[in-house]
């Protein structure tokens, strides 16, 4: 701020000179970033390894002041690394829960490889998320769990819970959870009109490639390169600013292959026959009602998600029947629900809240 009495001179030649500092900051990061040097701090939050099973891992992050309550199971899709909810400290929902004092367990699925082609629904919803579970149990000697899960993982989650009745879920998170699947942007309709047949997009390992679920999610969102350059610009001048930016771009970079059975099994039940807006979806063990949920729900969705809409969120009540569903809106994007200072003053709080809410 100008000084007292100071004329539109002095606050023109102070706007300047705030304006010439943020160029030479620009320009002083933007070339030790172009130089090799790396902004993006990465994840300290102590953690232990708890269970695996093949490629797949659980993950330990103890509360530094525990409340004795529930712990919680982080439940991620299959397209990105997990790494993301501990992505750097000031931006970790990791963090975020453990300083509420909550154990929480990340279940990593790993880089599936031609060995786990065959995955399917069924491998996570009726083995691997409950085997988790009990892993986490028996580790924190707790009776009951609550599951937070990401987009499919949330879908995988909730299959899980309501196919399994045994499990004891006491509160189900669901972040971005895609409902109605023709929302899903343009490869997403091609599959469910048949204009694309999926086997034309599985590789030689038996998998989705990588480079076609990004190239996928460009398409959905086609002004991508153009936001990240005027974000990068914004953010420059600022080395915590220009971390963050550059750890979450280097995240949402590193897709992984999606299994080849579970890919086939989603065009056919969710896309062509659209088994989950109908809230009845047939598995090896039977047909699987979501309305058997037992545990309360919320769902959290981004006015600005571009990759799962609030539109395609929007059949959740239907499809779970009588099963009470809470909602949480936010202005925010994709990941932006729970990672960066938005989130922490918007979803982070409203989910944290929701969760200790006895």
């Amino acid at each position: 701020m100008p000084p007292a009495g100071a004329g539109p001179l002095d606050a023109a030649l102070e706007s300047i000179g705030r304006e010439v500092e943020r160029m030479r900051l620009r320009a002083a990061n933007g070339l030790r970033h172009l130089s090799g040097e790396t902004f993006i701090p990465t994840s300290a939050t102590p953690r232990e390894l708890v269970w695996s099973h093949d490629i797949v891992e659980l993950y330990k992050y103890t509360a530094p002041e525990p409340t004795g309550r529930e712990p919680i199971l982080i439940v991620h899709s299959l397209v990105t690394r997990a790494h993301v909810f501990d992505l750097f400290p000031g931006s970790s929902l990791v963090e975020d829960l453990t300083r509420a004092g909550r154990d929480v367990y990340l279940l990593d699925w790993g880089v599936p490889g031609p060995a786990q082609a065959a995955n399917s629904l069924e491998t996570y919803a009726d083995q691997l998320i409950p085997w988790a579970i009990e892993a986490a149990l028996a580790d924190s000697g707790h009776d009951e769990i609550d599951v937070l899960g990401y987009c499919l993982g949330a879908v995988l989650a909730a299959l899980s819970a309501a196919g399994n009745l045994d499990v004891p879920i006491r509160r189900l998170a669901m972040l971005a959870p895609p409902v109605d699947f023709s929302h899903l942007g343009v490869i997403a309709n091609l599959l469910g009109t048949g204009r694309i047949d999926p086997e034309t997009l599985i590789d030689e390992t038996g998998n989705v490639p990588s480079s076609l679920l990004v190239a996928s999610f460009r398409m959905s969102q086609p002004t991508t390169d153009v936001t990240i350059a005027a974000n990068y610009w914004q953010v420059l001048p600022d080395k915590n600013l220009l971390g963050a930016h550059l750890g979450i771009l280097s995240w949402s970079g590193t897709h992984i292959p999606f299994p080849g059975a579970a890919f086939r099994q989603i065009v056919r039940l969710f896309l062509h026959e659209r088994r989950l807006e109908r809230g009845v979806v047939p598995l090896d063990g039977g047909d699987v009602h979501l309305e058997d949920l037992r545990c309360r729900v919320l769902c959290v969705t981004g006015s600005r998600d571009f990759l799962v809409p609030p539109a395609s969120s929007a059949p959740l009540e239907a499809a779970l029947g009588s099963a009470p569903v809470d909602r949480v809106s936010v202005d925010a994007g994709h990941a932006g629900l729970f990672v960066g200072r938005t989130a922490r003053k918007g979803a982070v709080p409203q989910i944290i809240g929701w969760l200790e809410d006895r």
